[in-house]
């Protein structure tokens, strides 16, 4: 029981966005537009509707798309949170899945407007902080292959990309991660509040 209390007190701001996921998925099913007004889009048909790379994060296709982005940040959120503190777990996820989406738009060309939104971008740049925060602190994480958080986050980042979109998004999150999770570690530390091992998990 402590474990889950320590899991959940730890982990809020993945549990937070996940249940923002949900409200947003329901009431893009009923309206069926949802993606025409808040998807992210190429820059010819952005129409200087820049709230898109914000709004785009919290939309999803499917349920199987909201399933398995919801699992993968829960998990990835169970690793990296515990480390850098939640302030800088929703900065990094936030901010990244926005300059993924900022890319992937002036990457992107289409010949007619093509709408998108996921949260995968910003789960990269969990992803990519987390890799960032292990070859930096070594010594504070302890884990072990099998634990189910790291199998997930594993499995997310090989299976993912299953089109060029959605690879192109991936790549632009993590790249970004990296360069902001490096940047965060190398100038601002890792203050003693948030310097603990997620050995704690166990």
């Amino acid at each position: 029981m402590k474990s889950v209390t320590n899991w959940t007190k730890n982990n809020i701001v993945a549990i937070i966005l996940v249940l923002c996921f949900i409200p947003v998925y329901v009431f893009s099913r009923i309206t069926g537009t949802a993606f025409e007004h808040w998807g992210s889009t190429s820059m010819e048909y952005l129409n200087s509707e820049y709230f898109r790379w914000l709004t785009c994060i919290f939309l999803h296709f499917n349920f199987v798309h909201i399933f398995f982005n919801s699992i993968a940040l829960l998990a990835v959120g169970s690793l990296v949170s515990p480390f850098i503190g939640k302030w800088k777990t929703l900065f990094l996820f936030i901010s990244c899945g926005i300059l993924a989406e900022i890319a992937y738009s002036m990457i992107i060309s289409y010949s007619e407007p093509v709408y998108g939104g996921g949260s995968s971008g910003g789960i990269f740049a969990l992803i990519a902080a987390f890799a960032v925060c292990f070859l930096r602190f070594p010594q504070h994480f302890p884990l072990k292959w099998y634990r189910l958080d790291v199998i997930i986050v594993i499995a997310f980042f090989i299976f993912a990309n299953d089109n060029v979109g959605s690879f192109m998004t991936h790549i632009f999150g993590f790249t970004a991660g990296i360069v902001v999770s490096f940047v965060m570690v190398l100038v601002g530390g890792i203050n003693s509040k948030e310097q603990r091992s997620i050995a704690e998990w166990d």
